[in-house]
């Protein structure tokens, strides 16, 4: 039962450790400090070279004429600056009143000449343009003069609102003029403010001034305008662009496993998670999602198969310690989740197929501050916008409208994508105009940007250990050293500061311990079984390796062993002699013995050895135990010795009466029952304890009788007595046996009659007075000795 018992034992303790701590298993490593990382360190635009930066037309990759991005003294900006836009167009005369009919209109080759009247065109029509603004007016007119002007020379002049003014004189010339195809041109704008009435109306005379009888040439005209410069609307769009990507660090976004989880009619198919049977509902509920040590978890996000069937039902519950969770509440996509360690979500759909889900961490945020400054005369409202993208996915899109404090902030999770390690940001600003043609400058700078959320955990892991494995051992046999330490590693903590303890489920088999980093198993003595170590490593944070290794020590049939005999047992010749001896053996209990004298036999039970030597003088008896394997033998020495035996044959006191006051003579007979003689034997004689006398027998022979007599006064007192008598009380004497030295008998003492009494007090003396006179003698021999010796010698001064 004891035995059961014990191995019950070992089998739990066995279960819990395989439970607890598995083979070569680790406890789980450590924080040791976390850190905020960001995500985006090119929004602080101190590295303008990681920026890519361009300004294009709107709807095509043509570059843009007004628009410019720019990163430098930490800061990005896009400019759009429109200058007015002037447009230029020559009104040409409609109407002559000279009937220069000829020069009417545009040019075209047909002209009227003169060599001295004048040339008058007036009515520069502007019909459609005279709701523009003039900013220039220029004189234009195609003309010629075929040869070289000596004496004669032409004059041009104009009349505007009742003023005149010359406008050139033409003369000594050495050639011709020649302007039909490249008119000429004179800027007006300062004669006067111009209205349009007062530029359609003006009249511009052209005079071929002729000096002499004969004239030098002749002017020719072909067309005379009003050439007028106009601020006029226009429409346009340009936007500008500046991208940059990070790369190096992970994004702080979870996935979840579709695959895992609970399924209540809802099934993974190519799609993603859907529900299982068409038109029903279905459900899916996450595994328990652990936030990370020290940061907080963030949004959730979902893709389906098709948007467009978007009917997806979305619960949360949330729990402080991962056992006991809230109930599921509601929730939409996107909605920051309570700040607690562990999150469990569920799904909910009939129609949809949910394709991926994600969970980020800390709320990843982009940030940004700037400002729009300028003016945006002319920029159209609607269609003016600056748009933000993550990793090519719209962020905001926003208008551009002056702001001297722009501060936006956008949860950007949704945009990441678990296992990401870049992330790219790109900023573009929309600049369409239907403008009046005023001039105009538009800016929008950021200053900052940055996108939060990053975090890194620097863990402190656990220690890394070189299994020892299982052991195999023998019983009796020597133990074990096991290097262990020096093969264990750390992060943090150097090998000789780990701390080892071990777990032994059977002390009573090995005992286990370090000894200068090696691990050391002793065996127990005469066990023999199996033992369940548990090494654990423990380093300085508290993180742990552990190896659960089996120490099978085998059985070994250990040999009986005799004890060792006295050097030299004396024993008496042919007499039986019963010796003790002992014994041990752990393994077996069936033991046989057995001896090399036929005189000699053994009791292996009662731990005995029976000899009956037949010659005296030195021998040896070989003495061998054995079990089922093996024997161990031993020499047991002897001395056979001739001893003598006395014993008390006889206590004789005759066959009288005893009386008191008797004088008893007492005969004790010793006899020599040995096989060699005795010498110088005494002989005690008591009553009741107290000695009468004792007397020695000089030699006494084997197998004879001695006798010694005592003679005993009888005491007063009458009653029983016991007598004995004692042989060899000193036990000088060697025998054989030594406890049959004594004997003893009871007497009985009688009373003495009266009558004898008074007889012997006239015939004799009796005790009494025999006594008084004895002392009476006695004081006076010493009183006679006083009176007789001579006085003491004075010493003479």
């Amino acid at each position: 039962m004891r035995a059961n018992t014990a191995r019950f034992t070992t089998v739990v303790f066995l279960l819990s450790i395989l439970l607890l701590a598995p083979f070569g298993s680790v406890a789980g490593r450590s924080v040791h400090q976390t850190n905020t990382v960001d995500l985006f360190p090119d929004g602080s635009f101190s590295q303008p070279s990681e920026w890519s930066l361009g300004a294009f037309t709107s709807f095509s990759e043509d570059p843009a004429t007004y628009t410019e991005a720019m990163v430098a003294d930490q800061r990005m900006t896009m400019v759009h600056h429109r200058p007015q836009n002037l447009d230029s167009m020559t009104f040409w005369a409609q109407s002559t009143p000279t009937e220069s009919n000829n020069s009417l209109g545009m040019p075209d080759g047909s002209i009227s000449w003169s060599t001295g009247p004048v040339i008058e065109l007036t009515s520069f029509n502007a019909f459609g343009s005279t709701q523009y603004q003039i900013l220039a007016v220029d004189v234009v007119v195609a003309f010629s003069v075929p040869g070289p002007l000596y004496q004669d020379s032409v004059r041009f002049s104009i009349n505007y609102g009742g003023q005149y003014e010359s406008l050139v004189t033409f003369s000594n010339t050495q050639s011709s003029l020649a302007y039909l195809s490249n008119p000429w041109s004179s800027n007006v704008s300062e004669l006067t403010e111009w209205t349009w009435e007062s530029l359609q109306s003006s009249i511009l005379t052209l005079d071929y001034v002729s000096v002499g009888s004969t004239d030098d040439t002749r002017l020719e005209v072909d067309a005379v305008g009003m050439r007028v410069t106009m601020r006029t609307p226009w429409y346009g769009g340009e936007y500008g662009s500046a991208q940059a990507e990070f790369s190096g660090h992970s994004m702080p976004v979870m996935a979840l496993d579709l695959e895992k989880g609970n399924s209540n009619n809802m099934a993974l198919s190519d799609c993603g998670l859907q529900s299982s049977v068409s038109g029903t509902s279905g459900a899916w509920t996450s595994e328990i999602i652990a936030t990370p040590p020290q940061q907080r978890i963030g949004r959730v996000h979902y893709s389906l198969d098709n948007e467009s069937q978007d009917d997806v039902l979305l619960e949360y519950a949330f729990s402080s310690d991962g056992m006991s969770f809230s109930d599921f509440a509601a929730m939409d996509e996107h909605m920051l989740l309570p700040d607690q360690a562990y999150t469990q979500l569920r799904f909910t759909t009939t129609d949809a197929c949910i394709s991926d889900i994600t969970v980020d961490v800390n709320d990843p945020t982009l940030s940004l501050q700037g400002r729009i400054f300028g003016d945006v005369d002319g920029l159209d409202p609607v269609y003016s916008r600056w748009l933000l993208f993550v990793n090519d996915e719209l962020v905001t899109n926003e208008a551009v409208a002056l702001n001297p404090s722009l501060s936006h902030s956008f949860p950007v999770g949704q945009f990441m994508d678990a296992g990401d390690t870049s992330l790219k940001v790109e900023l573009k600003s929309w600049f369409t105009w239907d403008s009046l043609g005023n001039e105009s400058t538009t800016a929008l700078e950021i200053t900052s940007m940055s996108v939060t959320g990053g975090y890194d955990i620097e863990w402190d892991e656990d220690p890394e250990c070189i299994p020892v494995g299982d052991q195999s051992l023998t019983e009796d046999g020597g133990g074990r050293i096991l290097p262990f330490l020096y093969r264990c590693t750390d992060d943090r903590t150097v090998s000789e500061d780990l701390v080892v303890s071990f777990t032994n489920s059977n002390p009573e088999l090995v005992t286990v311990d370090l000894t200068q980093g090696d691990i050391r198993i002793s065996l127990q003595p005469e066990a023999s079984g199996q033992a369940t170590i548990l090494t654990t490593v423990v380093d300085s944070s508290g993180n742990t390796w552990s190896e659960t290794f089996i120490t099978n020590v085998a059985t070994v049939d250990d040999t009986p062993v005799l004890q060792e005999f006295q050097s030299l047992i004396p024993v008496e010749l042919a007499v039986s002699t019963v010796l003790p001896f002992d014994y041990s053996d752990v393994d077996s209990t069936g033991l046989t013995a057995s001896t090399n004298r036929s005189w000699a036999s053994i009791d292996v039970f009662n731990k005995t050895i029976t000899v009956v030597p037949p010659t005296p003088g030195f021998t040896s008896v070989l003495v061998s135990l054995c079990d089922q394997n093996s024997c161990h033998e031993r020499i047991m020495d002897l001395e056979v010795l001739s001893l003598p035996d006395l014993v008390v044959e006889e206590i004789d006191v005759g066959s009288e009466e005893i009386r008191a006051g008797d004088i008893l003579s007492i005969r004790v007979f010793v006899r020599n029952i040995g096989q060699a003689e005795a010498s110088m034997i005494s002989v005690r004689c008591e009553v009741d304890s107290q000695l009468i006398d004792y007397d020695t027998i000089p030699v006494l022979q084997p197998g004879s009788v001695a006798y010694v007599t005592f003679d005993w006064q009888v005491p007063e007192d009458s009653g029983q007595k016991q007598l004995r008598a004692v042989i060899d009380r000193g036990s000088e004497i060697s025998e054989g046996i030594e406890d049959n030295n004594e004997a003893q008998i009871a007497i009985a003492i009688e009373a003495s009659p009266a009558s004898e009494d008074s007889a012997s007090g006239s015939d004799g003396v009796s005790e009494g007075m025999f006594w008084g006179l004895t002392v009476v003698a006695l004081l006076a021999i010493v009183g006679a000795f006083v009176f007789l010796t001579p006085p003491k010698i004075k010493k003479l001064q």
